[in-house]
């Protein structure tokens, strides 16, 4: 282990008075676990879930979270008492999510068997806070509590107005407020000016969608990769896109109540306006956006 590592989460989360009966667990009756990727069709909430990512169930519906949660591969839960639970996103970090007991198998599922776990109570100064290195084993879902690793940050701001945590491009999902509010924050401005991607608007109400690119060069984002033209979208909720602007000129409130912002596909700064316009032209055709959504053309 690196000499240079000021504490593992291991030295944080036990021993230090948050949870009594957590301080006093058998160490090797402990997992840790990362949770990524998106939510299997056979899984128990796949039917309502399906391909939903794994970051986004856990910051917009929590309770459904801990349902999925329940899910565990029944000989990997064998004489565990405890999940460390962690939420993964970009590379090998991923995010302190919670300490949960775990009360015993309650009946099987398609993908093995619903556990009784609950999350325990000392750790709540912690989550969402506390980032992770799980290291280059990122394959190995689930590990031993003896597995050191490393507390590369502590946030010190929080999600109390809005803004959400930037894991992956694929995770970003904004709704109008959000967005406003992403736009002028450092660290997403740095993340959004890294590169430029083909997204989608959506329509919360009815389920249409926009699907839009940016390109160097374009008015879609020159010079600032996605950031340039999403400041647009924050300043007028439309981004003079015709079908959009129609609706939020009928209602000021529209993309306000409405619209999320979320991206399918990154692209380099440097991509060929043909072949960003060609990307953004399958997108169309997948997402059938020129038929059943708000794409003119």
């Amino acid at each position: 282990m690196n000499k240079q590592i000021i504490i593992t989460i291991q030295e944080l989360l036990k021993g230090r008075d948050r949870n009594s009966d957590f301080d006093s667990a058998v160490e090797k009756r402990i997992k840790l676990v990362r949770h990524s990727g998106v939510i299997r069709e056979d899984s128990v909430i796949g039917k309502d879930y399906y391909g939903q990512s794994v970051y986004e169930l856990y910051r917009s519906n929590y309770p459904k979270f801990l349902e999925w949660q329940c899910e565990q591969n029944e000989n990997k839960m064998k004489n565990v008492d405890y999940i460390v639970a962690f939420i993964g996103e970009e590379q090998c970090m991923c995010r302190f999510a919670g300490v949960y007991r775990n009360y015993g198998p309650k009946h099987k599922t398609l993908c093995g068997m619903f556990y009784d776990l609950k999350e325990v109570d000392g750790f709540e100064i912690l989550k969402n806070q506390v980032v992770i290195d799980w290291g280059k084993g990122t394959l190995q879902w689930m590990q031993n509590w003896s597995t050191m690793k490393e507390v590369v940050r502590i946030d010190q701001v929080s999600d109390n107005e809005g803004i959400p945590y930037f894991t992956r491009y694929e995770d970003v999902s904004l709704n109008y407020s959000q967005l406003k509010q992403v736009v002028a924050d450092n660290e997403w401005k740095t993340k959004l000016e890294a590169c430029n991607c083909v997204y989608v608007i959506t329509d919360k109400s009815n389920g249409k969608q926009y699907v839009g690119v940016t390109y160097k060069g374009s008015k879609a984002g020159a010079k600032g990769g996605i950031l340039s033209r999403w400041t647009e979208y924050a300043n007028s909720g439309h981004g003079e896109d015709v079908s959009l602007k129609k609706l939020c000129e009928g209602d000021s409130n529209y993309a306000e109540e409405n619209f999320q912002w979320s991206i399918l596909e990154t692209l380099p700064l440097s991509v060929i306006p043909a072949i960003a316009i060609n990307i953004e032209t399958k997108w169309k055709e997948k997402l059938m956006t020129k038929v059943f959504g708000y794409n003119n053309n």
